[in-house]
C-alpha cells in the first residue's frame, strides 16, 4: 500500500504540474479530465471516494454547500474545502466524458470556458492540491488504522513470556520457564509451523514431533493427553477474554484425531 500511495502521488504531482505548465486552454481541461480519472479507475482511490461519498453524496450540492452539508462533510472524515475541489474538477472531467462520447464540441467549449478566466488557472492549482493531498492522507490514514487492526485481531504466541495475543487479549498460558502441555502445544503451532497456521494438526505428529511420545499409536487412549491441553487452552482463552473468544481451537477426539486454529483468529 504504501508503494502504491508513493507512486499514486509522483502521478497526481505530475498532472498538476502539467497543468500550471500547458498554455493550451483545451489541453489544460484534459489534465483534468486525466487526474479525475486516475481517482475514479484507480482501485484504492475509488474505495476511499467511494467511502466518503457514501455518506454525503446524495445530500451534497457542490454548488451550495450549506451549514448541514458542512456537518456532513465532517462526519465524512473530511473537509468541505475537497468536496469544493473535488466538484470543480469533477465537472470539467464529466464535460470532457460527454464530449469524447457524443463528438459535440459545446461541451468541450463549456469545459474550456469554466477555466478560461485569468484567475481560474490558480483556482484550479489548488483544487488539484487540495484533492490530491486530502485523498492521500485520508488514504493513508484508513491503511494506518487497518493494519493496526489486522495486528491487534491476529493471533500470535510468544512463546519467550508463554503468552497468546488474540483479539487484542494477552492470555497467560503457564509462568515462565514451565513449559506445561498447553505451552508446548502453542509453540509447536504458532513458533515451529508459522507458515502453516491454518493447517490441521494430528495429535499423532504432536505426540512425536513435541512430546517424543513414541507409543502414541500403541495406546489406544493416549489421544486423551493432547485433547485435554486443547480443552484446558480454550477454558483459558474464554475466561482470559471473558468469552469475547470462544472456540480458539477446534479438535476432536480419537487417535487421529487433530486440532487446528479457528479461521476467525488467523
Amino acid at each position: 500500500m504504501s508503494a502504491t500511495l508513493k507512486e499514486l502521488k509522483i502521478k497526481l504531482a505530475k498532472l498538476a504540474k502539467d497543468f500550471s505548465d500547458e498554455e493550451n486552454i483545451f489541453q489544460r481541461s484534459l489534465t483534468i479530465f486525466k487526474f479525475i480519472g486516475i481517482l475514479q479507475k484507480n482501485k484504492d482511490t475509488k474505495k476511499t471516494l467511494d467511502s466518503l461519498l457514501s455518506e454525503t453524496n446524495k445530500e451534497i450540492d457542490y454548488n451550495k454547500l450549506s451549514d448541514e452539508d458542512d456537518l456532513l462533510c465532517e462526519k465524512a472524515g473530511i473537509d468541505c474545502d475537497f468536496w469544493v475541489c473535488y466538484g470543480a474538477l469533477d465537472k470539467v472531467h464529466t464535460l470532457i466524458t460527454k464530449f469524447k462520447d457524443t463528438q459535440d464540441k459545446r461541451y468541450a467549449d463549456r469545459a474550456v470556458k469554466m477555466i478560461t478566466a485569468s484567475y481560474y488557472p490558480e483556482i484550479y492549482r489548488i483544487c488539484f492540491k487540495m484533492v490530491a493531498g486530502c485523498l492521500l492522507e485520508k488514504m493513508a490514514t484508513d491503511y494506518l488504522l487497518a493494519n493496526k487492526k489486522d495486528k491487534d485481531d491476529k493471533a500470535y504466541f510468544d512463546s519467550q513470556r508463554s503468552i497468546l495475543h488474540v483479539k487484542g487479549f494477552k492470555i497467560l498460558i503457564t509462568q515462565r520457564g514451565q513449559e506445561n502441555n498447553a505451552h508446548k502445544i502453542l509453540k509447536y503451532i504458532f513458533k515451529d509451523n508459522k507458515d502453516n497456521l491454518k493447517d490441521n494438526f494430528f495429535f499423532s505428529e504432536i505426540a512425536e514431533d513435541v512430546f517424543e511420545d513414541l507409543e502414541y499409536k500403541d495406546d489406544k487412549n493416549s489421544w486423551k493427553k493432547y485433547h485435554r491441553a486443547c480443552e484446558l487452552i480454550n477454558e483459558k482463552i474464554i475466561k482470559g477474554t471473558k468469552n469475547a473468544v470462544d472456540k480458539f481451537l477446534i479438535f476432536n477426539t480419537g487417535q487421529k484425531g487433530f486440532l487446528k486454529l479457528n479461521s476467525e483468529y488467523v
